[in-house]
């Protein structure tokens, strides 16, 4: 890493137009824009390496973050074994019960089906009735779900 700062942002003059007090022949213009294209293809391949860089130190940031998260749950886990394995009951018996929610959402949703087409306050009611348990729900099992995982054994 550089410690000098460096700009997140560039202007690049593309145009083709060049400006030279002098006329000059056709080879010098023709190696005028070379020189031009390879000094913008440098500064493009710079920019390119300098956001290589950046992602590189933010997926490190993420992967640090996520291994903390990681090992702290583990540690969790390892503390209270008998509460992960309650844990792991209660998520069991949750997928029966999400089953059976989602088995009566679905009767409902075949039997007033055709009033849908007709009334808003139909559809709205079904999603009011459904939506938000079904989100709670699916909160709960997924903190569950990362609680309910068996401790790592040492090998």
């Amino acid at each position: 890493m550089a410690d000098s700062p460096q700009t997140m942002f560039s202007q690049i003059d593309v145009t083709s137009v060049v400006s030279s007090p002098t006329p000059i022949n056709e080879k010098e213009r023709a190696e005028q824009r070379h020189s031009e294209l390879v000094s913008l293809l440098r500064e493009l391949n710079m920019h390119q390496k300098r956001q290589n860089e950046i992602l590189v130190q933010l997926l490190n940031q993420q992967m640090a973050a996520q291994r903390q998260r990681t090992n702290e749950l583990q540690a969790w886990r390892n503390a209270h074994p008998e509460l992960a394995q309650g844990c792991r009951e209660l998520l069991k018996k949750m997928s029966e019960m999400q089953v059976s929610y989602f088995t009566r959402m679905c009767d409902d949703s075949h039997e007033n089906s055709e009033d849908w087409e007709y009334s808003e306050f139909m559809f709205n009611d079904f999603i009011d009735r459904f939506g938000p348990r079904l989100v709670h729900m699916n909160g709960l099992m997924q903190a569950l779900a990362q609680l309910a995982t068996p401790p790592e054994q040492n090998k």
